[in-house]
């Protein structure tokens, strides 16, 4: 679901339900977040909600999914929230993944462990 002022998508994946947030989180963001996970939410799994590309948040649209979010038959204890404005967003019992920002020229995606690792020395 999108529109000019934000987008949300969703995917599973491992047996867990991922939604991405992008633009703005306002109460109309709120309301396409809670129609996913509604209606795609297999009941199993947990449910990541990605809050990196969120550009701004409407206090009231918080509100509204942290009130909204309380009358679906979802548990808070499966909710994890990715990035530091889930705090504004998720409802008492979610929780709250903090994702520490890496130097994308340092990190390749190698582990640095291979046994001919050229980038060993270029690992955070």
């Amino acid at each position: 679901m999108s529109s000019l002022a934000y987008s949300v998508d969703f995917r599973h994946s491992n047996g867990n339900m991922h939604v991405d947030v992008s633009g703005e989180f306002n109460q109309n963001t709120a309301e396409a977040i809670l129609e996913i996970l509604q209606s795609a939410y297999t009941g199993s799994g947990r449910i990541f909600i990605d809050t990196v590309k969120i550009n701004s948040i409407a206090e009231s649209g918080a509100e509204y999914f942290k009130s909204a979010f309380a009358a679906i038959n979802i548990p808070a204890a499966i909710l994890f929230f990715k990035g530091e404005k889930g705090r504004n967003i998720g409802p008492n019992g979610s929780k709250l993944l903090l994702i520490k920002e890496r130097d994308k020229k340092a990190h390749t995606g190698c582990c640095g462990k291979c046994k001919n690792c050229t980038c060993k020395n270029h690992h955070v």
